[in-house]
């Protein structure tokens, strides 16, 4: 081995390792930018599921009459109704949560045994035309208008 081969081997080495921790510090990089790219959309989920919900709630309870809205112990109620069935899903807030509630229409609500729809410590409903509504979650606020039933607003 000749005397001067030693230094270059080192050197050679040593931008191999160099290149080696740039590897490691992009990869972890990336894996980080990643992790909150992925949590920005679950939390964009989160949000868009729970005000979407209301929605399609709306669009299968579209028939005359068959969404109220109400005051109960619980506080406001949504309710859309199935006429042909006679039960409803009743949607209100409870401890921080939303609830959907599945029963006959007129019974008491039950939330020991609703389903938890997602968190938030804001739900209100405002009727803001003859089948129009606007509900109020921590997520943001959707309206919905409902087809069936008085001639269209003006």
């Amino acid at each position: 081995m000749r005397k001067n081969s030693l230094p270059v081997m080192f050197s050679t080495l040593a931008v191999e390792g160099l290149f080696l921790l740039g590897f490691l510090f992009l990869a972890m990089f990336g894996a980080g930018i990643y992790r909150g790219t992925v949590e920005v959309q679950e939390d964009n989920g989160r949000s868009r599921l729970l005000l979407s919900y209301f929605s399609t709630c709306a669009k299968n309870a579209d028939t005359e009459d068959a969404v109220t809205l109400y005051e109960d112990t619980a506080g406001q109620v949504l309710s859309f109704a199935d006429i042909e069935s006679g039960y409803t899903v009743r949607v209100y807030q409870q401890g921080g949560k939303l609830l959907e509630d599945y029963a006959l229409a007129g019974s008491p609500l039950a939330p020991g045994s609703a389903t938890v729809i997602g968190k938030t410590d804001i739900f209100r409903v405002d009727k803001v035309g003859k089948r129009t509504f606007r509900v109020i979650t921590d997520e943001g606020n959707v309206a919905f208008t409902l087809r069936a039933g008085a001639e269209y607003e003006g």
